[in-house]
């Protein structure tokens, strides 16, 4: 199963290109993957192993989401651990459903096996 070429982020798409770090300067410190809003672009290293590509392509999925449904509101200075963890919790219990839910594609290749 190849590696998911468009992701839906809210009414967004993203592209998602695979790219060798050698040829690819935004990658060459060390990074497996990036995220460009501006472009809506998620770029992954195409010589990694495929388990991880899953976890690069899914980090960079939670970047593009943040960027779609960043909430300007956050707790204030010296907020509780509470505060911030309802926050965090907060960011991602709508957003991330619902990019899992409209990308079934992207979901069956994330939980596909590749020992079997």
């Amino acid at each position: 199963m190849p590696v998911p070429k468009k992701i839906k982020v809210g009414v967004q798409y993203f592209t998602v290109v695979q790219r060798d770090k050698q040829e690819d300067g935004m990658m060459n410190d060390g990074s497996y993957g990036y995220t460009l809003d501006d472009k809506n672009l998620i770029v992954i290293d195409i010589n990694m192993p495929e388990g991880k590509k899953k976890v690069t392509l899914f980090h960079e999925v939670m970047h593009a989401t943040r960027m779609a449904w960043e909430n300007q509101t956050k707790p204030g200075k010296g907020a509780s651990f509470e505060d911030w963890e309802h926050y965090f919790i907060g960011v991602w219990e709508t957003t991330l459903l619902l990019v899992l839910r409209d990308n079934p594609e992207f979901v069956k290749w994330l939980l596909k096996d590749e020992g079997n």
